[in-house]
C-alpha cells in the first residue's frame, strides 16, 4: 500500500508539472521573457533473454549473462529464459530560455522518467536532468544535474533499448559545476561533480557517502573538437572516495584512507552522407559509478592492530564501436563492445567492492533495425553477450575461464512528442 501511495503521489506530481509546462508552451500569449519547449516520448519494449542475466531496474538495463550454477545433477540453474514487457524508460521534459543574466544567455533543462533510483523502487518518478546554463560569447557555465563528462551526448550507442550500450559505455548523471571555453571548433571544459543516484560501490553498498566523506569532488578536464561531420575528444580526471571513516572491527578506530583512481576516455564520430561511425575507449580503476565493469578492494593491512586497510582498484579497459546507416524510413546499425579486467596492482586481502569481479573479459555484438513513420518508431534489436568467468587470484587475474552467453531480443514501439 505504501508503494502504491508513493507511486500515485509521484505520478500526480509529474502530471501537474507537465500540464503546467504544456500550458506555458502552448499559450497564445506567453510571457516574452520566457520560452518553454516541451518534449518526451512513450516507450514500450518487449524483451526476451535466453538465460538469466545480471541487470538493473526490473531487467531493463542489461549488464551481462549470469554465471553457470549447476545443481546436484549438473543442470545449470541459470539456464532459464526471461521475458519482460516494460515502459519504464518513458520520459518527459522541458527546455526553458529566459532573460539574460550577467550579460549571458540563460537556459534551463528539467527532465524526468519512471526508472526510480534503486532496484527496489522502479516505476517511481526519477529526476534525470535539472540544470541551469549561462552562455557568453566564448564561455559557458553549467550548474545542476546533467550528464557525467564520460558520457558524450554526440557520441554514444544509439541502441533500440534504453542504455543498450551499458556496460561498454558510461551511463551517469551527476550534480555538477562545469565551465567551458570555446574557441573556433575547440571546446575545453573543466568539471567538478559529486554522486547522486549513480554512486560508487562500497562497504555500505551503492552510496554517495563515499565521495562526500572524501571532501573532494570528482574532477575532470575535457577537450572536444567539432566540425560539420567530425567530432573527436578526450577526457582526463580523477575520483577520490573514502570507503570507511572508521575501521570495521571493534574497537573502531578513525580511518582516513582514501581511494584515488583515474577517469580516462577518448572518442570520435564521423558522418559520411547517411552513414555514421562512432568509437570510444575507456580506462578506469573504479568505474562502478558509471555502470561499467570493475571496482576496487581492500588491499594490504597498513595497521594490523587497528584493522586498517589501504585500497587498490581493478584496472579495466573498455571500448565500443558502432556503424549506422539510413535509407528511406529505415535505420540499420551494428554496435560491438569489449571489456577486459587487467586486475589489481596490489593483492586484495580484504573485501572487494566491484561489478563482475569474477569476469576476466566479455564482449557484445548487437545489430538493430528501426522504422520511423511520423513520430512513431518501431525497432528490433538483438544483443549477443558472452562473458568469460573464472576464479581470480589475489590480484584478480585469471588463468582459466569459461564463456557464458546470452541472446537478448528487443522489440520497441516509441511515440515521440514535443510542444
Amino acid at each position: 500500500m505504501k508503494r502504491t501511495n508513493k507511486l500515485f503521489a509521484n505520478l500526480s506530481l509529474t502530471i501537474l508539472l507537465l500540464a503546467f509546462f504544456t500550458a506555458k508552451s502552448q499559450t497564445n500569449n506567453p510571457p516574452k521573457a520566457f520560452q518553454f519547449s516541451f518534449y518526451g516520448y512513450v516507450d514500450y519494449e518487449m524483451v526476451y533473454d535466453s538465460r538469466q542475466v545480471v541487470t538493473a531496474r526490473e531487467a531493463n538495463v542489461l549488464l551481462f549473462p549470469r554465471n553457470t550454477r549447476p545443481d546436484p545433477d549438473g543442470k545449470d540453474l541459470n539456464a532459464v529464459p526471461n521475458l519482460n514487457f516494460t515502459v519504464l524508460s518513458s520520459r518527459a521534459g522541458t527546455r526553458i530560455s529566459g532573460p539574460e543574466a550577467l550579460g549571458a544567455k540563460t537556459e534551463a533543462l528539467f527532465e524526468v522518467d519512471f526508472f526510480g533510483t534503486r532496484a527496489d523502487n522502479f516505476g517511481l518518478v526519477r529526476l534525470r536532468h535539472a540544470m541551469i546554463k549561462l552562455s557568453w560569447e566564448k564561455t559557458e557555465m553549467l550548474a545542476g544535474q546533467y550528464w557525467h563528462p564520460l558520457f558524450i551526448p554526440e557520441c554514444f550507442p544509439n541502441t533500440v533499448t534504453f542504455a543498450g550500450g551499458v556496460p561498454y559505455f558510461s551511463l551517469n548523471r551527476a550534480p555538477q559545476f562545469r565551465l567551458s571555453y570555446i574557441t573556433g571548433k575547440l571546446r575545453v571544459t573543466g568539471v567538478m561533480l559529486t554522486h547522486s543516484d549513480f554512486p560508487s560501490l562500497g562497504p555500505e553498498g551503492p552510496s554517495s557517502t563515499y565521495i562526500r566523506n572524501s571532501g573532494i569532488p570528482e574532477t575532470l578536464l575535457q577537450a572536444i573538437y567539432r566540425s560539420n561531420n567530425f567530432l573527436a575528444g578526450a577526457t582526463l580526471g580523477f575520483q577520490v572516495i573514502r570507503p570507511r571513516t572508521f575501521t570495521k572491527t571493534e574497537p573502531h578506530y578513525a580511518s582516513g584512507e582514501n581511494m584515488i583512481t583515474p577517469q580516462i576516455n577518448a572518442f570520435s564520430s564521423v558522418t559520411f552522407g547517411k552513414t555514421s561511425f562512432k568509437v570510444q575507449a575507456y580506462y578506469n580503476e573504479n568505474n562502478s559509478h558509471v555502470v561499467m565493469l570493475g571496482g576496487y578492494g581492500e588491499a594490504s593491512l597498513i595497521d594490523e592492530e587497528k584493522g586498517m586497510y589501504d585500497y587498490s582498484g581493478l584496472r579495466v579497459a573498455t571500448g565500443w564501436a558502432e556503424i549506422e546507416t539510413s535509407f528511406n524510413n529505415f535505420k540499420t546499425a551494428i554496435m560491438c563492445g569489449y571489456a577486459h579486467n587487467f586486475g589489481s596492482e596490489k593483492a586484495i586481502t580484504g573485501e572487494i567492492f566491484a561489478r563482475g569481479a569474477d569476469i576476466a573479459y566479455m564482449y557484445r555484438i548487437s545489430p538493430r533495425i528501426v522504422y520511423t513513420s511520423g513520430k512513431t518508431q518501431f525497432g528490433l534489436e538483438l544483443m549477443y553477450d558472452r562473458a568469460f568467468y573464472g576464479t581470480p587470484d589475489a590480484f584478480y587475474r585469471f588463468t582459466e575461464t569459461k564463456g557464458v552467453s546470452n541472446l537478448r531480443s528487443v522489440f520497441l514501439i516509441k511515440y515521440n512528442f514535443a510542444g
